[in-house]
């Protein structure tokens, strides 16, 4: 194969339970492992999340949790986004519980529970600020008396979103609002389940949005950017390809498209079947490096849909010789962390958006 990427499961346990110890201990964790569990491989890594101590898995569609049951992980399941009317059906034969953020849709959700006399499971998301999913708080208390009130409905958990955890004057505003919420529940004597609103970040900025539950993703797979908070974690992912050619240009020559490298000298330039369709971005052309040969090499020139190079002068490497595009190798390491820098976009999105069809290989001890 032309290229691989290798995820160490035991970094994945080491870092939730890194995690663990920065939280309260009565605290359950939600183990976030949506869109293909951040590129890792939706359904090994939430094997591993769950059996290493997750109390909740979360996911972003209900296709995810179809797929997570389907290979027989028992655990509670959360879906964070949208579920078609038309899927309502899925949710009662897998066990699976919904995001509720609208009361029309949760009212058909009752309709058709009812039809099966099942009970219909559903987290209540407030919108406190990040203006996505969930109600707003000054609608939130009426929605949730009318939501309790459908017979086959069980409301199991209430949850908010922070939109800027390193935004502390922002955040504290939303904390109140989520916190007033509550305040407005028990003023009502109604019953309160599980809470839950911090994420990675949050969780480890404020020990108060804490709650009953936090809801991880990127720490899980080992990636903060707290530095204090990175130091705890380890990543578990190395994406790897090969030299799939190499050629030797003369000055003044250029390379892939758009000829925005141009070579100061005679250059040694190796290709590899790496491109933006398996998910190395396109705007890191003539930015990033990748390792061979134990060396930190530049991507050069227009990174294609199937193929980068690298500038390899003065390297003696050959055709089948491994490229690192995120990990280690020797006293060098490249990380997703890095790569999102450069191509100013987030972790989240240099891992999660890595081509499923590029083969996963997994590590446990």
């Amino acid at each position: 194969m032309n290229s691989i990427i290798e995820v160490d499961l035991n970094a994945i346990v080491y870092n939730l339970q890194a995690i663990k110890k920065l939280i309260y201990p009565e605290t359950k964790i939600i183990g976030v492992v949506e869109s293909n569990a951040y590129g890792h491989g939706l359904v090994e890594t939430a094997r591993a999340v769950w059996t290493s101590g997750a109390d909740i898995l979360a996911v972003q569609s209900l296709e995810e949790a179809v797929e997570l049951r389907v290979n027989k992980i028992k655990s509670p399941i959360l879906v964070l986004g949208y579920v078609d009317q038309n899927d309502f059906y899925k949710v009662l034969e897998f066990d699976i519980t919904t995001t509720g953020y609208d009361v029309d849709l949760i009212y058909l959700l009752n309709i058709e529970a009812k039809k099966h006399n099942r009970w219909a499971k559903v987290d209540f998301k407030i919108d406190t600020g990040m203006n996505r999913y969930g109600f707003k708080p000054y609608e939130a208390i009426e929605a949730y008396g009318k939501i309790m009130k459908f017979e086959h409905i069980k409301i199991e958990g209430i949850h908010s979103h922070f939109a800027s955890p390193f935004d502390k004057e922002f955040s504290e505003i939303q904390l109140r609002e989520f916190q007033n919420f509550l305040f407005g529940l028990q003023q009502q004597k109604i019953q309160i389940p599980m809470v839950h609103m911090a994420s990675s970040e949050a969780a480890y900025l404020y020990n108060e949005s804490q709650f009953d539950a936090v809801r991880v993703g990127l720490a899980l797979y080992g990636y903060s950017d707290n530095p204090k908070f990175q130091e705890k974690l380890k990543p578990a992912l190395s994406f790897t390809s090969k030299i799939a050619a190499i050629k030797r240009i003369a000055k003044g020559e250029s390379v892939s498209y758009d000829r925005i490298y141009k070579a100061s000298g005679p250059r040694k330039i190796a290709i590899v079947p790496v491109g933006y369709a398996d998910g190395y971005p396109r705007n890191l052309s003539n930015k990033s490096e990748v390792i061979i040969c134990g060396a930190r090499l530049k991507v050069v020139g227009r990174i294609c849909m199937n193929a980068l190079m690298v500038d390899v002068t003065g390297v003696t490497c050959s055709i089948g010789d491994p490229v690192v595009l995120i990990g280690e190798e020797k006293e060098e390491a490249v990380y997703a962390g890095e790569l999102a820098s450069i191509a100013d976009t987030t972790t989240c999105e240099i891992l999660s958006r890595l081509s499923p069809l590029i083969p996963r290989e997994y590590h446990f001890k």
